[in-house]
C-alpha cells in the first residue's frame, strides 16, 4: 500500500525535473537572442532588451524581473531570470542564466 504514493512522489519529481530542464533550456535561448540583438553592428542595448521580450512572448514564457543588457567594449551580456512552475514545494521558483556575445565590428576593406 505504501508502494503507489511513494511512485506518486517520484512521478512528481521527474515532471519537476523536466520542467526544471526547460526553464533552463529558455532562459539560455531567451538569454542568447538579446545578446545577439545587441552585439549587431549598430545596435543598442535597448534592442537587445527588446529581443529578450520578443523570444519571451514566443516561447510563453514569463520573466520574474526585467533583463539585465550590459556592455563592454567587446562583448554584450544579457542575464534572465525564468519563472519556473512547481509541481514539487522543494525546487525552485525561477532559473537564471546569462550569454555574452562579442560585439560585431565594422572594419573598412582598407584597414583588412
Amino acid at each position: 500500500m505504501l508502494l503507489v504514493p511513494v511512485l506518486f512522489v517520484i512521478a512528481l519529481i521527474v515532471v519537476q525535473a523536466a520542467i526544471v530542464l526547460h526553464g533552463v533550456s529558455v532562459a539560455n535561448h531567451v538569454a542568447a537572442q538579446g545578446a545577439m540583438a545587441a552585439a549587431r553592428h549598430g545596435a543598442s542595448l535597448v534592442e537587445g532588451e527588446i529581443a529578450v521580450d520578443v523570444a519571451t512572448n514566443a516561447l510563453g514564457a514569463r520573466l520574474t524581473r526585467p533583463a539585465l543588457v550590459s556592455s563592454s567594449a567587446d562583448n554584450v551580456t544579457v542575464r534572465v531570470w525564468v519563472h519556473i512552475p512547481r509541481a514539487v514545494p522543494f525546487f525552485a521558483e525561477q532559473v537564471s542564466r546569462q550569454a555574452t556575445v562579442a560585439r560585431e565590428r565594422y572594419v573598412s576593406y582598407a584597414d583588412r
